[in-house]
């Protein structure tokens, strides 16, 4: 009975994190359409401007993050009363980082030298305020697994910024263009949200008790893992030009979209998935299956750009940010480290153990900060990728002993995850060297890029579902897709 019941199970989850994976997909579509068209209209030094004032802001709004969803979904009934508390701390922390980042907008103008980071830097914050405010009720529709509705309002957000930010650098050619997607995205998700997940919000405290943990520990790990993602770029603006950190930040930006559009949106249904195993007695089962599915998507991605930088570059950003393709190759390589670990916070959340969460990040921070400090300010961008190497390696070593003591997953099962997507690569990356040689980049890049990008799906595919094969079909994601694959087939 429990073996068939974790089939339906398997299926909901694997529904679940197409529907908001393939959201996720079509809005970073939306954001590679618009930073096409933007990188044309501006250049790296606009870019530069603009991260440098983004950056303070992630650090602040990090810090204040506030997990109000996962502390919901743990709920086996959602009071009216908790919907409003979750309303009220979101609001309060949006007003708290809008007006901690006004005051500080003219000290870090003066900080870096560039006076038009007072205006920016205050507009921009309207954006985490903008957050703080949507409607706590989508969370329904996570706890049933319903993920469309929140795909739905991600798309209509990115798309109304998208098309915001292409008028405006179209018709000014201003740097204006890209703080107006950031404050529109935000703006445009939280009004859809009341229209699906309508609510008349009062503002009360008086079930902070069910979020006093996850939040307590919350904000400890949010303070270390806000200064290991952004240290280098608080630092590198003071050291390099603004163009090179353009470069440097658009390079960053590029390696992340594979896990702001697949690992990311999975979140969800990692965590509903969890919740349903946990009660199954099946919870490091599936943390295995979810985790190796993430690698069997995530990898081929990354080594796609590893290897493919500068086509990947020139392709997206233009002819004039070659020189960030060295950066990318760096970047994509890093992150491939880290994608056996990503459903460990979910896991962490789940069990109610956020203070693993602070744990792996001051393992990072450990590390980060002081390779951060004497490599940013001694060799600049290859001290960041050299700072940015030894805080992942440590961030992913704690994740493996913390996985092992939350769950029972032993280190060599969560490293094994890897050894198909990482075999089934290997014969896509050699046709992915042959394209290189033989077909022609310089003259018909698109056409070659295509190309080559097909070839090189197609052989991974293949290669992947030989390996799953030769394995005996064991369950897990590519069983899911094969199933999926097959009822489509006879329909």
């Amino acid at each position: 009975m429990s073996s068939s019941a974790d089939v339906p199970l398997s299926q909901r989850t694997v529904r679940a994190g197409l529907w908001t994976v393939g959201a996720r997909l079509s809005s970073r579509v939306i954001d590679l359409v618009a930073l096409l068209v933007l990188a044309r209209f501006l250049g790296p030094a606009d870019f530069g401007l603009v991260a440098t004032a983004m950056t303070i802001i992630f650090i602040v709004e990090a810090i204040l993050e506030l997990p109000l969803t996962s502390a919901l979904i743990r709920l086996p009934e959602i009071s009216r009363r908790a919907y409003d508390t979750a309303f009220t701390l979101g609001f309060l922390r949006g007003m708290a980082v809008a007006a901690v980042m006004a005051a500080l907008s003219y000290p870090l103008a003066r900080f870096y030298g560039d006076e038009r980071l007072v205006p920016l830097i205050c507009a921009l914050a309207l954006a985490p305020a903008m957050r703080g405010l949507a409607s706590p009720r989508m969370v329904q529709f996570e706890k049933t697994m319903d993920f469309r509705r929140r795909g739905i309002v991600e798309f209509l957000g990115k798309a109304t910024a998208a098309a915001v930010a292409i008028t405006i650098a179209v018709a000014t050619g201003s740097y204006w263009a890209i703080a107006a997607s950031t404050i529109t995205a935000p703006t445009v998700m939280m009004i859809v949200s009341y229209i699906m997940a309508p609510m008349l919000p009062r503002l009360t405290l008086v079930d902070w008790p069910l979020f006093a943990d996850v939040v307590g520990w919350n904000f400890a790990s949010q303070i270390l893992a806000a200064i290991n993602w952004q240290i280098d770029r608080l630092l590198l603006p003071r050291y390099i030009d603004t163009a090179s950190f353009g470069r440097f930040t658009a390079a960053n930006d590029l390696a992340s979209l594979p896990f702001q559009a697949v690992a990311a949106p999975a979140a969800g249904p990692l965590m509903a998935a969890f919740v349903n195993a946990r009660e199954k007695g099946t919870l490091r089962e599936t943390y295995l299956k979810s985790s190796g599915g993430l690698v069997l998507l995530l990898l081929p991605i990354l080594c796609f750009m590893a290897l493919l930088s500068g086509p990947v570059i020139r392709v997206l950003l233009g002819a004039k940010w070659g020189e960030a393709a060295p950066i990318l190759t760096w970047f994509a390589l890093i992150a491939l480290i880290a994608l056996p670990s990503i459903p460990m916070p979910s896991l962490a959340m789940l069990v109610g153990r956020s203070r693993a969460l602070a744990v792996r990040s001051l393992a990072e921070l450990c590390v980060r900060v002081p390779l951060s400090l004497a490599g940013v300010i001694f060799f600049g961008i290859p001290g960041a990728i050299v700072a940015k190497l030894g805080g992942t390696l440590a961030a992913c070593i704690s994740s493996f002993y913390l996985t092992r003591d939350l769950a029972g997953v032993r280190i060599i099962d969560q490293l094994s995850v890897v050894v198909r997507p990482l075999l089934a690569v290997i014969p896509a990356a050699l046709v992915l060297d042959l394209c290189e040689i033989y077909l022609n980049f310089d003259d018909n890049l698109y056409s070659s890029f295509v190309l080559t990008g097909a070839m090189y799906c197609l052989t991974y595919a293949a290669s992947i579902y030989l390996l799953w094969v030769a394995a005996r079909r064991p369950a897990g994601v590519e069983a899911s897709l094969a199933g999926m694959l097959a009822r489509f087939v006879r329909r």
